[in-house]
């Protein structure tokens, strides 16, 4: 009995152990994701952004633009936010459960904790999101036509905004317009339109295209 004891206190060092140890990459996946999810709120901030982060979202998430809009609305949540129910959900979490529980006090990262969430995962996927939002931005100059989409679900950026969309540090902003202004200005230089009909042929809404040049904030 005596080394039953000893084992299973053995035992149970080693898992306790092997949790402490764990929890650094834990914490360190969570802040990786919150500074991702961060950049993708403050691109935001602008209607003109905010337009095109609402329809390279809604494509991600699989919605429509007008439903983003009113869950952020309803849940008062920045596109960051926003990001990380959608991911919850795709986990197997209801919406509205998450809304009560924002509603209760809780921000959503306290939620997210609740629910085991894998930070790792959501900040890859985050990410990807980001690096999305900056290819719809070259697009968008890139291609001289103004958005078919916005006129015929009227999805309206002036409208589409909350109280969190101002939780951004001036850092964080002027990181966001810097990204902007470089992908607009590529999108929109002299030669910028001159792809061949076979590269424009095969890029989907969601591939990505080579710009040239590195993003003037990598996203790490």
């Amino acid at each position: 009995m005596h080394t039953y004891r000893i084992s299973s206190l053995a035992l149970l060092g080693t898992a306790v152990l092997l949790i402490l140890q764990a929890l650094p990459a834990l914490a360190s996946d969570q802040q990786k994701a919150e500074k991702r999810l961060r950049q993708i709120s403050a691109m935001a901030i602008d209607s003109a952004s905010r337009s095109i982060v609402n329809q390279t979202m809604a494509e991600f998430v699989h919605a429509q633009r007008i439903e983003l809009m009113r869950q952020r609305k309803a849940m008062n949540l920045s596109y960051g936010s926003l990001f990380v129910a959608h991911q919850l959900t795709a986990s197997g979490a209801k919406m509205l459960d998450i809304a009560l529980e924002l509603e209760s006090g809780k921000d959503i990262f306290q939620i997210a904790n609740e629910k085991n969430a894998n930070w790792k995962l959501i900040g890859d996927a985050a990410k990807r999101l980001n690096d999305r939002i900056e290819d719809s931005i070259y697009r968008h100059f890139l291609h001289t036509k103004a958005e078919p989409q916005a006129a015929t679900d009227k999805y309206d950026p002036h409208a589409d905004m909350v109280n969190a969309d101002f939780d951004v540090t001036p850092d964080e902003l002027a990181s966001a317009r810097t990204n902007y202004e470089v992908w607009k200005n590529r999108g929109s230089a002299p030669n910028a339109n001159r792809l061949d009909a076979e590269t424009e042929r095969q890029a989907s809404g969601t591939a990505e295209i080579y710009k040239g040049g590195e993003r003037p904030h990598p996203v790490p």
